[in-house]
């Protein structure tokens, strides 16, 4: 925080304008083990190094040039792979010192080694989602979460766990721009147009639409979103008479899933 209590903005996005005051700032992860790696890996290659010397050392003018060269070799190559693993952690904690966040009032700016991209809230079009939990073992091991925006250019912008707090970050922007989209999506459906979500397709005349499957609205006995999956059943359908798609592959997910909870009713699961 600034003497006024605002958020401090680093520098870097001191160039961003017409966004408003900023409210939040979002940092980018450097955790401690990464730079423990780059430690390891960098004393890993002097070693490799020190290997390599010691070998001339001991057995240049002794051993058959050859002989010392090809031991010599193997020394030097793994430290050139450990050298080479050190910077790839130092270029990791560089890009990840890049990134950044920062949401204003009227609007959002991320850096990135590219650059800066500031958005103004009524520039984001389509959002994924994409929030994986993962197991070891059938052992919970945590959670994973990549969110993409695009705007009306097709340009795109991704946050994910590199950025501190990346879920609170979303949440507030899903929020800004949820009433919008929301609107907008409403309106194409009640004026009889197909609006379309990915692999999802609604209106009002065609009902919904997962991939090549088609179900009229009244043919629609529950849909549910359950274990990251958009499910459909038809009634009185077989086993495979039902339809899925993927949450997190799924554009404004949340608009569709208010439309449809308006239009069939909407249930969810673990």
């Amino acid at each position: 925080m600034d003497q006024n209590g605002d958020p401090a903005v680093p520098k870097r996005f001191e160039r961003v304008q017409g966004l408003g005051a900023a409210v939040e700032v979002f940092a980018g992860k450097v955790t401690g083990w990464s730079w423990f790696g780059v430690a390891v890996f960098a004393l890993a290659g002097l070693g490799a190094l020190g290997g390599a010397a010691l070998v001339f050392w001991n057995k240049w003018g002794i051993y058959y040039y050859a002989v010392v060269l090809k031991e010599a070799g193997l020394w030097a190559a793994g430290a050139l792979v450990a050298f080479a693993l050190a910077a790839g952690s130092l270029w990791g904690i560089f890009r990840t010192r890049k990134l950044g966040a920062v949401l204003y009032a009227n609007g959002f700016a991320h850096s990135s080694v590219k650059g800066i991209t500031a958005w103004p809230w009524d520039q984001v079009e389509y959002t994924v989602a994409t929030v994986t939990r993962h197991y070891t073992n059938r052992v919970y091991t945590g959670t994973s979460h990549v969110y993409t925006l695009w705007n009306a250019k097709n340009e795109k912008v991704i946050l994910n766990d590199q950025l501190l707090d990346v879920e609170r970050l979303y949440d507030h922007i899903e929020k800004q721009t949820f009433p919008r989209l929301y609107r907008q999506a409403a309106d194409r459906y009640n004026s009889g147009q197909p609006v379309q979500f990915g692999q999802v397709t609604i209106s009002k005349a065609g009902g919904l639409q997962v991939g090549k499957k088609q179900y009229a609205w009244d043919e629609i006995e529950e849909v549910r979103i359950e274990k990251g999956f958009l499910n459909v059943k038809k009634k009185g359908g077989g086993w495979f008479s039902g339809a899925s798609a993927g949450a997190g592959y799924t554009p404004n997910l949340m608009v569709l899933l208010n439309i449809l909870d308006q239009v069939v009713g909407l249930k969810s699961g673990q």
